[in-house]
């Protein structure tokens, strides 16, 4: 974070900026321990159901922690920025509401790509003084370059 504070009108010309991809490799040993530590033995998940060039399906409650890993800013060396290269206005960061949307199944031995945009900015005031409300979306794609899921991610800032 910058000594002053960032503006509604700073903030509007950093809609449209990308993080840098976030590249996963989906493990059978990482999936494994996921199923085992959740204690799901749905057979989708363990690969006991389907071909054996399907191969199993990734649960999607796994999907979703491991594709919102974010690094923490260089500047706070605290907050998980979805958009580093956006920076935030306000020190205070509490999240607002995340959707997920699966569009391919994601398998075992899949590489995936995800990458998240700052979509939309607004500001509010509220009881603790003037707020942000940060929209983020992320699109990730397999090896394939198939969409395999989207996600929308909104925080407040404050």
């Amino acid at each position: 974070m910058t000594d002053s504070l960032l503006t509604l009108d700073d903030m509007k010309k950093s809609i449209g900026t990308k993080s840098k991809p976030h590249v996963l490799h989906i493990e059978k040993e990482l999936v494994r321990r996921f199923v085992e530590a959740v204690q799901d033995t749905n057979p989708q998940w363990t690969g006991e159901q389907g071909t054996a060039e399907d191969g199993a399906i990734v649960p999607p409650q796994l999907f979703c922690a491991i594709m919102t890993i974010a690094p923490c800013s260089k500047e706070s060396g605290v907050i998980p920025i979805p958009v580093p290269e956006a920076p935030l206005p306000r020190e205070n960061v509490l999240e607002g509401e995340e959707t997920w949307e699966f569009l391919t199944p994601v398998r075992i031995g899949d590489v995936l790509t995800s990458q998240t945009t700052l979509t939309d900015v607004k500001q509010r005031e509220g009881r603790l003084g003037e707020m942000f409300i940060l929209e983020y979306e992320a699109v990730t794609t397999n090896q394939r370059g198939e969409v395999v899921a989207k996600s929308i991610n909104t925080i407040v800032n404050y």
